[in-house]
């Protein structure tokens, strides 16, 4: 687990990561995600390309809605490419809570997971360390339960927060399971179906975006100290 914010540079060209599926069940077993997305920062601004993986074949018809945005890919294939990618260039790839890293360290093969392990960066314990010494949720308030949408909305009290999804990941993966077992078009989906599939990637994005946003403002912070 990382101790210290990376620079501003490698904050910006890192690969900020996040998955959606069933989570953690109750008898603690992990499912493998459905998507996974990815945001890549502009090399200057608060901008940056967004796209997902879908890891089920299932899924072809939301994959076809979204076009260039979206792949479907084997998990560990797709995994593989990144972790050559990063080991390559030296990025980092970030995300927000440990869940990220449990999921790739339960389904990545041990090659791949050693190429890949170095470049892992959990935002989260230094962001909560980050506002508990700014006293970003109030004097006395503690940062330890405060989710990723809390923590963007202290630090970016003048942007609009991206849209929730009362739904839940969880759920809206299961609908979509269900639809395109039903059809095989997108022409074909209901209202409510399409809007579950749009909503569910609007969501993940938001997640990423929001993720990067506040390594932005932690890297920075970090790097005037330095």
């Amino acid at each position: 687990m990382p101790t210290q914010p990376l620079t501003p540079a490698e904050y910006r060209a890192a690969i900020f990561l996040d998955f959606e599926g069933e989570g953690k069940k109750r008898d603690g077993t992990i499912p493998m995600p459905h998507m996974a997305g990815l945001f890549r920062p502009n090399q200057t601004g608060t901008n940056g390309q967004y796209s997902c993986v879908f890891f089920s074949t299932l899924w072809r018809v939301v994959r076809n809605h979204f076009f260039k945005k979206a792949v479907i890919a084997d998990f560990a294939d797709w995994f593989e490419q990144l972790a050559l990618e990063v080991q390559t260039t030296g990025q980092h790839i970030v995300y927000w809570s440990i869940h990220e890293e449990v999921v790739l360290r339960k389904y990545l093969t041990p090659h791949t997971l050693n190429m890949i392990a170095p470049k892992l960066h959990n935002l989260h314990p230094i962001a909560r360390k980050y506002a508990s010494r700014r006293r970003t949720f109030g004097k006395g308030e503690s940062s330890r339960k405060k989710s990723l949408e809390d923590f963007f909305k202290a630090l970016y009290k003048k942007r609009n927060p991206y849209p929730p999804f009362p739904l839940g990941a969880a759920k809206a993966c299961r609908k979509i399971d269900s639809a395109c077992k039903i059809h095989n078009k997108w022409k074909n989906f209901s209202k409510t179906q399409k809007s579950c599939a749009d909503e569910l990637v609007q969501y993940n994005e938001g997640d990423c975006r929001s993720t990067w946003l506040i390594a932005k403002r932690r890297g920075n912070a970090y790097s005037s100290k330095l």
